[in-house]
């Protein structure tokens, strides 16, 4: 069962101006709510581009919730699991100028995995999801 998770506005943090570095390297994005715990995006070493990166952070905010739907989607096709009932999103990384990796972490299990997304022409393309590497642009076509 999908569930639209983190798509309280309250909660997130859009606007370029009140992003900011809460840690060496980590940028607040979702503030905690009573279901979730806060999500960052976590710079690595991008730190010192955080002003030129703002405005793809704040695009990232904005659609997390999408990318966390498409990540319960095939979940729920390929693993026919419950990733909103098990997991939450805790960090986001820039693995490339136009990739990204959102960290799940296991809300009930000690676990973690990484799901990687491909943003090109304003969309998000899933690439991998945990140990599963190089997924079909199809993937969801039944």
């Amino acid at each position: 069962m999908l569930k639209k998770r983190y798509a309280d506005f309250d909660k997130l943090i859009t606007d370029i101006d009140k992003l900011e570095l809460t840690d060496e390297r980590e940028v607040l994005i979702y503030h905690n709510d009573k279901f979730y715990d806060d999500v960052f995006v976590y710079l690595d070493d991008d730190k010192e581009d955080f002003e030129k990166l703002k405005p793809f952070i704040a695009f990232l905010a904005e659609n997390l919730w999408k990318l966390d739907m498409i990540a319960q989607r095939y979940d729920d096709i390929h693993n026919n699991s419950n990733l909103a009932q098990s997991y939450e999103a805790a960090y986001i990384r820039l693995k490339a100028p136009n990739e990204v990796s959102i960290e799940y972490y296991g809300m009930r299990e000690n676990t973690e995995f990484d799901v990687v997304f491909k943003h090109e022409e304003d969309k998000f393309i899933l690439k991998s999801f945990g140990m599963r590497k190089n997924i079909p642009a199809d993937w969801d076509k039944e």
